[in-house]
């Protein structure tokens, strides 16, 4: 391999270099709440991050990321003090700029891939060699949630968005919207925490700020189709209400401990209310459409009857 630069998108590269056998060690700065389809770590492997009070209140490093790794059995740690970005597999070192967020994704980053004994060790020791540091267990990731509600997002290229004001709640075009039954699950009481804690409020393009909440879909790997910006609205498993609509946030993260089941991270408004399913069929119906098909999942082709449906809760 020897020793490579990439630049300016270098996350494909990145993650592909460390899905090595072995146990690494990264160092990364800053985690998005989508950190794990970027920097997929494992049990025995090592994290240290800067979970500070002041990174976590500018939501530059996400609870949900932490409790997804510490889940997985990753030992996490924070510095404050850290800013650095490197990783070391067993034969690679990674050396650069890059973030472990969907944000990075779109800024302009550069790294060095490289299979040098020599920068390998020294990255290795430099891990390891970081001082003040703190184990990110329970308690801490407790307070971490909490630091997090308080805060709010402060926009950085490469780190937490690009820049500009939030563009709100829909993506600007949707070509893929979907229908799905409610499937039950009940998450454990780190999940429980970390994704109360994606709950805020955020402000919009214009008027009040609205309230937004994050939220886990789990599902089976058989069904992989969905991606980020995808839109999905749940019929009840009784067929008795229809649900408002919700936005893909993140790529598929495989669930630890689970056989074989993928989740995304959903965003919803919390002010719109459910629709009984006999009053949503007579409303699309009046809008022109008959036969909506609210009672089997499939994809919502009609391009008028996705936005009929978005009509619904006034989108």
């Amino acid at each position: 391999m020897g020793t490579t630069f990439h630049g300016p998108s270098p996350w494909p590269h990145i993650t592909r270099a460390i899905r090595t056998r072995g146990s690494r060690r990264a160092a990364i700065a800053h985690l998005g709440q989508d950190a794990p389809t970027l920097l997929p770590l494992r049990g025995g492997d090592v994290l240290v991050v800067n979970a500070s009070r002041a990174a976590v209140r500018a939501h530059l490093t996400s609870p949900v990321a932490l409790a997804y790794y510490r889940d997985a059995g990753v030992r996490v740690l924070s510095s404050p003090e850290l800013h650095a970005n490197v990783i070391a597999t067993d034969r690679r070192a990674v050396i650069g700029s890059a973030n472990a967020s969907h944000s990075s994704t779109i800024a302009v980053e550069g790294v060095v891939i490289t299979d040098d004994p020599d920068l390998v060790a020294t990255v290795r020791r430099f891990i390891d060699g970081i001082e003040e540091v703190t184990e990110v267990d329970q308690v801490f990731l407790d307070n971490t949630v909490a630091q997090w509600q308080i805060g709010r997002a402060v926009p950085i290229p490469g780190v937490s968005g690009r820049g500009q004001a939030d563009p709100g709640f829909l993506p600007a075009k949707i070509d893929r919207m979907f229908l799905r039954h409610i499937i039950e699950f009940e998450p454990g009481t780190t999940e429980q925490q970390a994704w109360a804690a994606e709950s805020r409020h955020r402000r919009g393009p214009a008027g009040p700020a609205s309230k937004y909440q994050l939220e886990w879909f789990h599902h089976d790997k058989t069904d992989s189709r969905l991606r980020r910006g995808d839109v999905l609205v749940f019929i009840s498993a009784d067929h008795a209400w229809l649900h408002p609509p919700a936005v893909v946030d993140s790529e598929a993260i495989a669930i630890p401990r689970s056989r074989g089941a993928i989740g995304h991270l959903l965003r919803s408004r919390t002010d719109l209310d459910p629709i009984p399913v006999p009053v949503a069929e007579q409303i699309l119906a009046d809008l022109g459409h008959p036969n909506p098909g609210l009672r089997a999942d499939h994809r919502i082709a009609s391009p008028s009857l996705r936005a009929a449906v978005l009509q619904l809760w006034n989108l």
